[in-house]
């Protein structure tokens, strides 16, 4: 079930940018290990372009056990963790060095074992009941949702068994994809400021929407 549909080696195999809007609308599949599938929409992307992107951790062409799955055939996934306890995952394109961080999804099967998983892996306010839209709006809350860690790094999305990508339902006209500027690389001078990062105008699951880039994306 969900294979018919798989998305293979030659989606990936393009470059950062047009792989980080062709990625909007495909569904992201989680198979846990007792069986259950998770499903998301992704809704929102951020590119990272390689050896001369400043924000990458590819900068400089530099090569580290860390980051080898940015420099391996595209659709090798790239999982690193931040502030020590936090998951992101990203997937690498065309290029060496360069991949496409996933940032949102749109929950759509498995809502509550999402909400399980978040609860479990979450500090702190483990109380609260998350609405639907936190579960996946954020590249960390989307690993924990779909229990994404570190031994998924330098997985092949094309061919993985626990974790893949499927085509999107089609429909009626392409969703209107907003380029704005990316988040969380602000030390990265002048690429900080270009417009890398790509979401589903109006949907309400992205992490961050940009007013000034929706304005500038519409002219």
């Amino acid at each position: 079930k969900g294979h018919l549909t798989r998305l293979g080696l030659e989606f990936f195999d393009q470059p950062a940018v047009p792989l980080a809007r062709a990625f909007l609308g495909q569904v992201l599949v989680r198979r846990l290990p007792n069986g259950t599938e998770l499903r998301g929409r992704i809704v929102e992307t951020q590119a990272y372009l390689g050896p001369e992107d400043e924000a990458a951790h590819s900068r400089g062409g530099r090569q580290t056990p860390r980051n080898r799955g940015m420099f391996m055939k595209p659709g090798t996934l790239y999982v690193y963790i931040i502030y020590g306890m936090y998951f992101c995952m990203n997937i690498s394109s065309q290029g060496d060095g360069a991949c496409v961080l996933l940032r949102a999804l749109e929950p759509l099967e498995g809502l509550e074992t999402m909400r399980q998983l978040r609860s479990t892996l979450r500090k702190g306010t483990a109380s609260r009941v998350l609405k639907d839209r936190e579960l996946c709006s954020g590249p960390s809350k989307l690993c924990q949702a779909l229990a994404i860690n570190k031994s998924f790094d330098q997985r092949d999305l094309a061919q993985d068994e626990a974790v893949w990508l499927e085509r999107g339902p089609l429909e009626p006209s392409e969703p209107a994809v907003v380029a704005a500027a990316r988040v969380g690389v602000g030390h990265a001078g002048e690429w900080a400021r270009k417009p890398l990062r790509f979401y589903v105008r109006g949907s309400p699951w992205v992490s961050v929407v940009d007013r000034v880039a929706e304005q500038d994306t519409q002219a």
